[in-house]
């Protein structure tokens, strides 16, 4: 690939995308890797289910409450002992979990972790927007996606391939989470401190929302997948897969490395084509994916290429979802859009969280894996209705400005080639 399509325009010097791109790879990281063990990491504390459930309840429920209270509190601070503070919470909190032992200690560790998450991400999400243009936004955005999935994707494998036990885990989900700490260190400028300066109109957020609807209905539709999977590969009466944990966490390690690689081109697509055809993009991967699981003939093979699918749908929305509220919105007013962009996903984790597993993966059985995969499919085909009634953020006109201007590029190389 040429170097100039990613970075030829770029308004950001290299050290400036690393800070922009570290502060927030690692956290994104961080969080994936948690799902990845969060039930082991609560029943282990816990030693009881049903507390271990409720710490997993607190840890959405206080990212959810914190988004917002860290959007509000972002207007009144200095950005940068604010965003080191929230670093170093998440590192600790993270960390403790290792001396941490009981029901109380359990339920207390859910609720840092979710300050953890939801305090600062806006702010540090708004950082992003603010440092870059809406021609550059979106490789960025990509960038920022391979960043945090090639961490994930190189830490699960070790995970796996070793075999680590609990203690090692929480080390190395610690070591990516303090890679953000390299970004506000190499940072030297003031950017990072910028107060609001005024209030976005009214009408950029009922925009917000025909993106808002799509993301939030795709987190429902995946989520709901992830139980899909689990029911089928728990039921006694279903197909005869086996090692189904084996094959979960291996189609986890596959779905982080195909989001890191289409995150990074859904970055160059969004760019140069809009933001709009991306999640399209997505949608149609996921819809692929859920076809896949309504299969009669299902298999590992199959549920590796729906984790496969489901990585392609999500690279194009994260980076989606890192670029649009920073296109509707100004400095100043940024927080609160990734506050809700946020929140929305947290909110569907938190609800699925809440529900007894037990009667999900009945209920999901008792329908059937192929009927929900209709569903699903349904719920998708909807979601695309909003996004055609969306405006699309990158504009005509630039589209044209960038096309003019690689035109130009190449017809001054070809002169210069001609001369020599």
């Amino acid at each position: 690939m040429n170097i100039q399509v990613l970075t030829g325009d770029f308004t950001l010097s290299s050290r400036g995308l690393v800070v922009v791109t570290f502060l927030t790879s690692g956290t994104l990281a961080w969080f994936f890797l948690l799902q990845v063990y969060l039930d082991e990491i609560f029943l282990t504390l816990a030693i009881d289910l049903f507390w271990a459930n409720i710490s997993k309840d607190l840890f959405f429920g206080v990212g959810v409450f914190s988004a917002i209270v860290g959007s509000l509190i972002a207007k009144k601070v200095n950005r940068n002992k604010f965003l080191m503070a929230w670093i170093t919470l998440g590192i600790i909190s993270t960390i403790a979990l290792v001396l941490f032992q009981g029901t109380l200690l359990c339920a207390i560790s859910g609720i840092l972790l979710g300050l953890s998450l939801g305090l600062g991400l806006p702010s540090c999400l708004a950082f992003l927007s603010d440092s870059s243009t809406i021609e550059e936004r979106g490789r960025v955005a990509g960038i920022t996606i391979l960043e945090s999935f090639v961490m994930a994707f190189i830490t699960l494998t070790v995970m796996e391939m070793l075999h680590l036990e609990l203690l090692p885990i929480l080390i190395l989900v610690t070591v990516v989470r303090s890679i953000s700490f390299l970004a506000l260190l190499l940072d030297t400028n003031e950017t990072i401190n910028k107060k609001p300066k005024q209030d976005l109109v009214k009408n950029a957020y009922s925009e917000f929302v025909y993106y808002l609807i799509p993301w939030i209905m795709f987190v429902v539709a995946a989520t709901t997948a992830s139980n899909v999977i689990t029911a089928i590969t728990t039921d006694p009466s279903g197909p005869q897969i086996q090692s189904y944990e084996s094959v979960i966490r291996l189609g986890n390690v596959f779905r982080y490395a195909f989001i890191a690689i289409f995150g990074f081109l859904s970055g160059i697509v969004i760019d140069r084509v809009g933001r709009k055809q991306t999640i399209i993009i997505g949608l149609t991967s996921l819809g692929i994916g859920f076809a896949l699981l309504g299969s009669p003939l299902l298999s590992e093979t199959i549920i590796l290429v729906y984790f496969m699918a489901s990585g392609i749908a999500w690279g194009s929305f994260l980076t989606v979802f890192l670029v649009v509220p920073g296109d509707l919105s100004i400095s100043g007013s940024r927080e609160m859009f990734y506050a809700f962009g946020t929140i929305g996903p947290l909110i569907v984790l938190f609800s699925f969280s809440m529900i007894n597993a037990d009667w999900l993966n009945k209920l999901i059985t008792d329908i059937s894996p192929t009927s929900f995969s209709q569903i699903l499919s349904v719920i998708l085909f909807i979601s695309i209705v909003p996004v055609m009634r969306a405006k699309e953020t990158l504009t005509e006109s630039k589209k044209q400005k960038r096309k003019l201007k690689e035109h130009i590029e190449r017809v001054v190389k070809l002169a210069r080639d001609s001369e020599k």
